[in-house]
């Protein structure tokens, strides 16, 4: 509790030099002069010194505890006032701002009998700027007057009293809200109460000063100037405040990634100093007292857990020291490496974050140790022009490892409308040499039945790679290896043990091919069969070099032959010449079912044939107009008149 001074004189006993004035009824209505009348140093009550709080307690008739408690006491020379065992600078006290709860102003009137101007008096909670709010009453403080004139500093009795009269409009004008928890939290704390919050740890003002600031920021943002914030507003600032510093680091943590967030997606490389703002330059320049450190190491060790800041970097005045995370910015210009290229590295290798791909490369973060082993890895990888000519692969086998996966390319991007571009690691090309030359035997490079991958993928009809991953994968019992060859060119292998590996289970029955045998006939007369319908294919895989084509079952060949039958076949049949046999269904009225300019052949439906028609004798005996020449051919006779 504040105690008034402006006290009548009249109702004390004052020295004896002061006996004209109590005869007048004068009053001293100036602290200072007050004070000097009575022989206490007004300054030494000022500063909060105990012999001056005794005097003047004594002097008031008050309990000398009472006001010792509610007293601010300077420590040294500084501006730091000790209140109820908490340290307060003077700028956490409005001590030549008076704020009064209208409310109890009321009350006071009411309840005391002493002079009227004397009877409301400032409660020293209300000093305390982070208080704002009546506790008692839940009704906002109102600014009742201001001590900046030099003969008034400090002497709030006189505010307080020219005030009464306005009280009223005071009252209506108030505005009546509950405390905030800030405010809860700086009157139980001042009380003596016990508190969890982080910010017990740290001094009052500290902790007042922290919640204003935090709170200014993230209410009106980085760029807020703090001297615009009016009470009203800053009573809003201190409570968010509160709640970001409540919940100690993992609070603060996640208020500083608030302000990170407008910067991530952003073109701009701006550090903390601009993310954080006006909370940054006021831990940096505005106060540098040691007591904000533990607020400091939080935004430090965030910067490095989420920014690329090292070596060489400052923040409140001082070098940040050993590195968390590398940029892409950061890390190309310390391993001297193209960013470009260390870029799309870091996205393929899966080391970049999801959804760097829309970010500058300053903002593109990874774990230093990691991207100083991909560096070193990419400064010994090789293109494909390279990896070839180590592999000794020739072209355009380099492609088809990697497009296999037998070899797992380290970078793999779309090159040009087609084609890939590949970038490989050295120790996967040698582990993959090393895989392939595992079982490789010199001693069988002699053998003939060897020979390289390439010759014994063309002799078994299938692809290099499906060659290449046998090896690979050790399912040949016998590799040679020819000593005068590096590599991949190296390995030889016997196409009679690849082949069973390559081939599919074999298929039930007869190629197009194989009809041209089996009927005797050309190629475009069984092309012909199968056009028209009259052979009925089926498609199948073929196991050796596993391309679709078209075959024909035992059971569908054996009806074409009940069914039909080609002028040739049936001469072989009747054992005698096609144009013998010719004539005679050409006699018999049998006739070929298509044309034969059409199928390449002439073809008879065997139904049509009479069982009778056999040999050219018959058709002679049937018809002796007809005679046979030298080649069989029958002519019809001639008479000679």
């Amino acid at each position: 509790m504040k105690l008034s001074l402006t006290l009548p004189l009249g109702e004390r006993e004052c020295p004896s030099d002061y006996a004209s004035r109590l005869a007048t009824r004068t009053y001293r209505n100036h602290m200072r002069d007050f004070c000097r009348d009575f022989g206490i140093d007004p300054q030494a009550v000022i500063d909060g010194k105990p012999e001056a709080i005794i005097a003047l307690a004594d002097l008031a008739d008050v309990s000398q505890e009472d006001l010792l408690k509610e007293s601010f006491a300077r420590v040294g020379q500084r501006r730091v006032f000790l209140h109820k065992g908490q340290d307060l600078l003077g700028s956490s006290l409005t001590r030549n701002q008076i704020r009064m709860c209208p409310a109890c102003m009321t009350e006071d009137i009411e309840r005391l009998d002493c002079r009227v101007a004397a009877r409301p008096h400032r409660r020293s909670t209300w000093m305390i700027r982070g208080v704002r709010t009546c506790n008692w009453h839940g009704m906002a403080l109102a600014e009742i007057g201001k001590l900046e004139a030099p003969g008034v500093t400090h002497d709030s009795s006189r505010a307080i009293a020219d005030a009464i009269h306005r009280l009223p409009s005071l009252v209506d004008g108030a505005t009546v809200r509950a405390p905030s928890p800030f405010e809860h939290y700086l009157v139980r704390r001042i009380e003596g109460g016990a508190s969890k919050s982080w910010l017990s740890d740290l001094p009052l003002y500290a902790a007042l000063h922290f919640c204003f600031v935090a709170g200014a920021v993230a209410l009106h943002g980085p760029a807020v100037t703090l001297d615009n914030i009016d009470a009203d507003e800053a009573w809003g600032c201190e409570a968010a405040g509160f709640n970001v510093a409540d919940r100690g680091a993992e609070g603060i943590r996640e208020f500083l990634n608030e302000l990170q967030a407008p910067f991530r997606n952003s073109r701009s490389s701006a550090g903390p100093k601009v993310m954080y703002g006006r909370l940054y330059d006021w831990l940096a320049h505005d106060c540098r007292d040691r007591a904000y450190d533990p607020l400091r190491e939080i935004i430090v060790d965030h910067s490095l857990d989420t920014l690329a800041l090292g070596p060489g970097d400052v923040l409140f005045g001082r070098d940040v020291g050993a590195r968390r995370l590398h940029s892409v910015r950061t890390a190309a210009q310390e391993f001297s490496i193209h960013p470009k290229r260390l870029r799309k590295a870091l996205e393929r290798t899966g080391l970049a974050a999801e959804g760097s791909d829309r970010l500058i490369n300053h903002r593109v973060v990874a774990d230093p140790e990691q991207v100083a082993a991909l560096v070193k890895e990419l400064k010994q990888t090789m293109n494909l022009t390279a990896a070839r000519i180590y592999l000794n692969v020739p072209r355009p086998h380099d492609e088809g490892l990697a497009k296999s996966g037998l070899l797992k390319p380290m970078i793999e991007k779309p090159r040009g409308r087609s084609g890939m571009h590949y970038t490989f690691r050295r120790e996967d090309l040698d582990a993959f040499l090393e895989k392939l030359l595992e079982k490789a035997d010199p001693a069988l490079g002699g053998d003939p039945a060897f020979e390289t991958l390439l010759k014994a993928a063309k002799r078994c009809c299938c692809a290099v790679m499906d060659v290449v991953r046998l090896v690979v994968d050790g399912k040949l019992a016998r590799v040679g290896r020819n000593p005068a060859e590096q590599g991949f060119m190296s390995v030889l292998v016997d196409a009679n043990e690849v082949r069973p590996h390559v081939t599919g289970p074999d298929y039930d029955g007869f190629s197009l091919r194989d009809l041209e045998k089996l009927l005797s006939s050309g190629t475009y007369a069984v092309k012909a069969l199968v056009e028209k319908g009259l052979l009925t294919t089926v498609t199948v895989k073929n196991p050796m070099t596993g391309w679709i084509q078209p075959i024909v079952r035992k059971e569908e060949l054996e009806r074409y032959r009940r069914e039909y039958v080609s002028l040739h076949a049936l001469a072989r049949e009747r054992g005698e010449h096609f144009a013998r046999v010719k004539k005679a269904l050409v006699v018999s009225g049998v006739f070929p079912i298509g044309d034969p300019e059409e199928l390449k052949q002439t073809l008879y439906r065997r139904s049509d044939i009479p069982p009778e028609v056999s040999t050219a004798s018959s058709l002679r005996d049937a018809n002796p107009s007809l005679d046979t020449d030298a080649t069989g051919v029958s002519h019809e006779r001639k008479t000679v008149d």
